[in-house]
């Protein structure tokens, strides 16, 4: 059935996405599996923000976003500060170090969309990115 080789490239496919990213974060001294590669290059990309927003922009819940944020504080990546718009929030920005950890993670990155990338053509990826939001788009019902 075709469905079953689907599931089976894509699970391939993220295999393969960890095994080559994962070494290079832990190297990093980035704690895999909890989202600090996407919330550093986040906020590398869109600079300070609230944890709200950060949240929508990872995909992550505001409880797992807070405890990672607590994590990468303490590793000294990230620094809370007040919210000049909202007393009840905090804003969260990259460290000097933070910033360098996240500058690496783009490298990381762009290695990776060049080497995940390196067989197709431009044509073949826009098709598969149409493709692959349609089965985005039939999984999250909408």
């Amino acid at each position: 059935m075709e469905s079953e080789k689907i599931r089976g490239l894509l699970r391939d496919l993220e295999m393969a996405r960890k095994k080559i990213l994962r070494p290079q974060f832990l190297e990093l001294g980035l704690t895999v599996g909890q989202g600090q590669p996407s919330i550093l290059a986040n906020l590398l990309r869109h600079g300070p923000q609230t944890q709200k927003k950060l949240s929508d922009r990872c995909h992550m819940d505001v409880t797992t976003m807070s405890r990672t944020l607590d994590r990468m504080e303490a590793a000294g990546f990230v620094a809370r500060d007040d919210n000049p718009d909202c007393r009840r929030s905090y804003l969260i920005r990259l460290t000097p170090l933070g910033e360098e950890k996240a500058r690496r993670v783009q490298e990381i990155f762009a290695g990776y969309d060049s080497r995940l990338m390196g067989s197709i053509t431009e044509e073949e990826a826009v098709t598969l990115c149409r493709i692959l939001q349609k089965l985005a788009d039939g999984l999250s019902g909408e």
